[in-house]
């Protein structure tokens, strides 16, 4: 048995407040679009937008088109892929699925970006790839007994001094990799 009721009721009781979030999301992509380098920003992706255009400005880089296995490039061609979790509830230490970890066209460098609830930066964190590879920071993400991609989880204490930004560290602190 359906309750289409239910439905109907609900979104009415949100409508609202829904027209209004699509029409601020539909007014940041435009304004993150002039950030964008050209690239296409799909989906509904705020969080994933915001983190790459971050990454960029900061190191003053280009973003690069979804086909490439990194999502912006700076400083003579070093390629960066970035992460980015918002909130603070558990989970947000740990990437969204890595497709692969080893061969030519992989990042040099992993930036996982870590937004508080209202999307401002908390922290920016700056990992050379082949040192996540070599010191096995990728863990297997196992599907149905089959690996179907990587995974990387950031360690607060143990990666602090990978931390290329943050409002609250004292600026004395933060990895000379920002600067």
């Amino acid at each position: 048995m359906t309750n289409p009721r239910a439905v109907d009721a609900l979104e009415a009781e949100c409508q609202d407040l829904l027209s209004e979030l699509a029409s601020l999301q539909t007014k940041i992509r435009e304004k993150l679009f002039t950030y964008a380098d050209g690239k296409n920003l799909k989906g509904n992706e705020l969080v994933g937008w915001l983190g790459e255009i971050y990454g960029k400005l900061l190191f003053d880089g280009t973003l690069v088109d979804d086909r490439k296995e990194h999502d912006f490039v700076f400083d003579h061609n070093l390629r960066v892929s970035v992460k980015t979790r918002k909130g603070w509830k558990g989970g947000w230490k740990q990437t969204s699925a890595i497709p692969k970890i080893e061969g030519s066209e992989c990042p040099t460098h992993l930036l996982f970006v870590h937004l508080n609830d209202d999307y401002s930066v908390d922290r920016m964190w700056l990992f050379e790839w082949c040192e996540l590879v070599n010191a096995e920071r990728f863990t297997e993400h196992i599907v149905r007994g089959s690996r179907r991609s990587f995974i990387f989880s950031v360690d607060e204490t143990k990666d602090s001094p990978n931390v290329v930004f943050s409002k609250t560290a004292n600026p004395a602190a933060i990895s000379t990799a920002a600067r």
